[in-house]
């Protein structure tokens, strides 16, 4: 079964404000602007940002369920959450879902059954399991979401880890690496998911900021699904074409190089990038065949996420800090920061960061 997404928010015209850069007046000026923006974000993060110590004594026996699908990177923030978890001395439970509504309501019905303090989920909407999650609220579970678009409420207690903010500044950072690097003016095939509406709001962002650093650049998009190979298979040869976006870095594994040269200007092949540095897409860089994908730490998210139970149970306002992020690119691949298994990790203290605000340290 197919999500249809019957509206997304339009990204604000004036998101150059997120890096505190009017927008483009001219072809010139968008030029610069891009390359500001990609200055700014090329550099490796240090700080988990403003998030307040909690000060006080964190309850121990908490039981938290977290439930994802079973893509790698999905069982790496698994992973996270239930290692933070332990940390604080809480049962930890990870349940993995099919990759479908139909497969993720009947694991997240599971889990209300087994009676937890507290469910974990990623990128489920109220709109397909809002039901569901008015259910745990009446049993007095605590739902907390990364990745959704939703306000908290409905069953929702906190959606701020990985919200709206941080789609529409990725795509704000790709469409600007793209102004940035490519020759002549931006013409641009992009593949996405609109099955998950977080993916539609990094598109619409990406193409937003894309008209307003360049707007005579060219942007048309493909709708994607899960066969193998669907990239390769939609991609159009054609001369012009000089950056390819995807909204999951994942989906750019075995895309075939020569495609990309097909009908291309001689010696220029399209440069990609896109949404969500995941492990190939990491690999990609180090080995110069792919060009700049956002930086997004799996186990920074894992942590934000028991830190806002951590909040929820301590009486503290949730933290509100955006998640640190860069523009990875062939450049500064070599230099960030990224775990034995290849995820990006984004910074390297993060949990003696997280270690001290929970007062561990």
């Amino acid at each position: 079964m197919r999500k249809s997404i019957a509206a997304v928010a339009v990204v604000a015209a004036a998101s150059m404000a997120v890096v505190g850069l009017a927008p483009a007046a001219s072809a010139a000026d968008g030029v610069a602007t891009a390359k500001a923006i990609v200055a700014k974000y090329s550099k490796n993060p240090t700080s988990l940002g403003n998030i307040p110590v909690i000060g006080k004594p964190i309850p121990k026996g908490k039981y938290i369920v977290t439930i994802t699908n079973q893509t790698d990177a999905a069982i790496t923030l698994n992973d996270n959450i239930v290692q933070a978890g332990k940390l604080l001395g809480w049962k930890m439970e990870s349940m993995q879902a099919e990759a479908t509504i139909e497969g993720q309501r009947k694991t997240l019905s599971d889990a209300i059954a087994k009676k937890p303090n507290g469910i974990a989920v990623s990128g489920m909407e109220p709109e397909s399991y809002g039901d569901l999650y008015k259910k745990a609220a009446a049993q007095g579970i605590a739902v907390i979401c990364s990745a959704c678009l939703a306000p908290a409420g409905n069953g929702l207690l906190d959606t701020h880890v990985s919200g709206p903010k941080m789609l529409d500044l990725w795509g704000q950072m790709i469409a600007a690496f793209a102004v940035a690097n490519v020759k002549g003016t931006p013409d641009v095939q992009a593949f996405g998911l609109s099955v998950y509406p977080v993916l539609v709001r990094y598109d619409k962002s990406f193409a937003k900021n894309l008209k307003l650093l360049s707007p005579k650049a060219k942007y048309a998009f493909t709708e994607l699904d899960f066969s193998p190979g669907q990239i390769g298979n939609n991609y159009k040869a054609n001369p012009t074409t000089n950056f390819i976006s995807s909204d999951l870095g994942d989906f750019a594994l075995g895309w075939p190089q020569q495609l990309f040269t097909v009908g291309a200007t001689p010696g220029q092949k399209p440069l990609i990038g896109g949404l969500t540095a995941g492990k190939s897409a990491i690999q990609a860089l180090k080995d110069k065949t792919e060009n700049a994908w956002t930086g997004y730490s799996l186990p920074i998210v894992g942590y934000s996420v028991i830190d806002s139970f951590a909040r929820l149970w301590t009486k503290t306002p949730f933290a509100k800090a955006d998640l640190p992020t860069q523009i990875l690119t062939q450049k500064n691949v070599g230099t960030a920061v990224i775990d034995a298994a290849g995820n990006y990790v984004g910074i390297k203290d993060f949990q003696a960061q997280f270690k001290k605000i929970w007062g561990l340290s």
